[in-house]
């Protein structure tokens, strides 16, 4: 779907969020003929999709990795990040030491995978640190407040759902999102313990739910070191969200140990990331009723809580926008 009659004066149309729903459907939008600007109030792209250099290391701190299950997600991927694409041959197990499918290839950035939010952007125009608390209309359109503009034909919420609602002057659902927390520990020697043999270990129950060893993700760990991600369980994220993070770091680091075997002494560095809405934890889909005319809420709260779901979720809003703005 194209905009083809409007290419003298394009509508314009602001998407709030540069997570991966939002630049899909900024980059599909713009593909159509659309004026799109993306207003993101942290000063990095991705959302969840987040990495960290630390120290010598690049570390993966939000989605540990992603599927390409959907063709057309596929095909986009391939074409923006080529041969940085790279698959993780080690299974993933649950405590019982079964295999636990993805249903396909499990695949990561090589340079980190932020840098899949940073190939969707590619020329759109993004507004870093720009906090947008509402929206309102006015005759002339949509506008933002705060000096961020208006007049805007459309607007595309893909901020998290409570954020979302707050900006659509609802009131915000804060327990349908579940916090996580997460650390990096690093380990002196290569392979330690049994980092060998599985790329993570994951049962969602356990106040540990994920653990994952980062030397699998090949020429992203400095050498003679062995990194792992820890996230911690919805319930205990929520315990512990407000606590000192030294206390909630050493009781991961101890259940890390015993998982994977590793040795104490070989501890050598922690570091402690508060994620507040990690994953939308409703059995259904969100459901945002009764939006005016023009304004539109996207993300994995739509969907599912994957890199891929996010990616189709925007597409599909985008198509919605687009068909909106044919039919006025």
């Amino acid at each position: 779907m194209s905009l083809s009659g409007f290419r003298q004066d394009a509508p314009s149309v602001a998407v709030i969020g540069a997570g991966l729903s939002g630049l899909s459907c900024a980059r599909r939008l713009a593909a159509a003929g659309a004026k799109v600007t993306i207003f993101e109030k942290s000063r990095s792209l991705g959302g969840r999709c987040a990495t960290r250099r630390w120290g010598d290391h690049i570390v993966d701190h939000g989605a540990q990795f992603f599927t390409m299950r959907n063709a057309e997600f596929q095909r986009e991927m391939e074409a923006l990040c080529g041969d940085e694409l790279r698959p993780i041959d080690a299974p993933v197990v649950n405590l019982q030491g079964r295999e636990i499918s993805a249903g396909g290839p499990r695949w990561y950035h090589a340079m980190g995978n932020n840098r899949v939010g940073k190939a969707l952007r590619g020329d759109l125009s993004v507004r870093m640190e720009a906090l947008i608390t509402r929206v309102e209309r006015r005759d002339e359109g949509w506008d933002l407040g705060e000096g961020n503009g208006g007049g805007f034909a459309a607007v595309v919420c893909s901020a998290p759902l409570p954020q979302t609602l707050a900006v659509l002057g609802r009131e915000p659902d804060l327990a349908a999102l579940a916090p996580c927390l997460t650390a990096f520990f690093a380990y002196a020697g290569e392979w330690s313990g049994r980092s060998r043999e599985v790329y993570a270990r994951v049962d969602p129950v356990d106040d540990l739910a994920w653990s994952a060893c980062e030397n699998h993700k090949m020429g992203r760990i400095a050498p003679a070191t062995t990194v792992f991600v820890a996230q911690a369980s919805p319930g205990f994220s929520r315990e512990f969200l407000e606590a000192d993070p030294a206390e909630w770091a050493e009781r991961l680091r101890k259940r890390l140990e015993e998982r994977w075997e590793l040795p104490r002494a070989a501890a050598r560095d922690v570091f402690m990331h508060r994620w507040r809405y990690a994953r939308y934890c409703r059995e259904e889909a969100a459901v945002v009723s009764d939006l005016p005319p023009g304004l539109f809420v996207t993300g994995d709260a739509f969907s599912e809580s994957r890199v891929e779901s996010a990616w189709l979720a925007g597409r599909a809003t985008a198509h919605e926008v687009l068909s909106s703005i044919q039919r006025r």
